[in-house]
């Protein structure tokens, strides 16, 4: 059995940003943010909280020169955390701001926060396999470490939390 440890990648994301206007809430992205909150949806799809709430663009702005929308529409329609891409299959995606591009999150899931460990939370500050843990662990166990928190409480956190293999049973 390989013991709780630290798991650290140091990674480089090289990416040509397109050239694009300067960033600005659109009409449609206010209309996006409107009815998210009119539909209840306005949380953090990661840990719930309904506090420091900003809307993340799962195709990033950057990328609206470059985006194909009906890719985006297609995984807007297989990744649909909100029921949009059902409701609204028939119609085009033709703006990096529609609703279905759209996910709420709150400051630390979104940009992160940045601790002693110099990690971060957010989407913005880890792979996707990493970020989604802390949804999808289990009560009590998430892996990241959060802000203010050192590895050793993690650890902790996680062999106390942990199932534990059949083996170590019997």
């Amino acid at each position: 059995m390989i013991p709780v440890h630290v798991e650290k990648r140091t990674l480089k994301d090289y990416v040509i940003d397109p050239e694009h206007a300067d960033r600005e809430e659109s009409t449609e992205f206010r209309q996006s943010k409107r009815r998210l909150k009119e539909d209840g949806h306005y949380q953090c799809y990661i840990c719930g909280t309904q506090t420091e709430l900003q809307v993340h663009h799962r195709v990033e702005y950057m990328f609206s020169n470059i985006a194909d929308f009906q890719k985006v529409k297609e995984f807007c329609e297989e990744w649909d955390i909100y029921g949009y891409g059902k409701l609204l299959k028939n119609n085009p995606i033709t703006s990096i701001d529609d609703i279905r591009n759209m996910m709420v999150l709150c400051q630390d899931h979104h940009t992160g926060t940045s601790d002693e460990v110099n990690g971060g939370t957010g989407i913005h500050n880890l792979t996707f396999s990493s970020w989604i843990m802390q949804k999808l662990a289990l009560p009590g166990c998430n892996p990241i470490p959060q802000d203010g928190e050192s590895f050793e409480e993690v650890m902790e956190r996680v062999r106390q939390h942990q199932k534990r293999e059949e083996a170590d049973n019997g």
